[in-house]
């Protein structure tokens, strides 16, 4: 069973939540894929990848944020696959005007009064794991004792 056969008998709350869209959305987007899709394999050639698998992995690597090989892992294909899915999904839908976003320029035009709020989020630094200054404490000095022993 595929990604998009285990997000198909999900509700809609558990879908939206799963994707990040609603299925009407879902369902626009694969409409207009089906159409690209068409459209690139109407000279014939190797169908590859289908079209709603496609979708629910470019869906999958934008919500979550993961990472191509634990994607590869997870659906048992391989990253490259995965990776022209993604890319061929991003390009296919940033080209159609209705899946493009508003420029922030023209959405907040200074003076103008709006209803959006803005909330900034400090995110702290993690600290790298690095071996502190007592590091002699723990190692073994094996390098000096072959090199003292070397020396005599």
């Amino acid at each position: 069973m595929n990604a998009y056969e285990k997000i198909e008998k999900l509700n809609e709350k558990e879908f939206k939540l799963i994707t990040g869209v609603t299925r009407s959305l879902f369902e626009k987007m694969l409409t207009v894929l089906r159409e690209e899709y068409v459209k690139d394999h109407s000279g014939g050639g190797a169908r590859g990848t289908a079209v709603e698998l496609r979708l629910t992995l470019a869906l999958e690597y934008w919500r979550e944020y993961r990472t191509i090989r634990h994607m590869a892992n997870d659906h048992q294909l391989p990253k490259s696959t995965i990776n022209d899915a993604i890319q061929w999904v991003e390009y296919r839908l940033g080209a159609r005007e209705e899946f493009q976003l508003e420029d922030l320029k023209e959405r907040f035009k200074p003076g103008e009064a709006n209803d959006i709020k803005v909330i900034v989020v400090d995110v702290e630094e993690q600290p790298i794991e690095r071996p502190t200054h007592e590091q002699e404490a723990s190692y073994s000095g094996k390098k000096r004792s072959i090199q003292a022993n070397t020396k005599s």
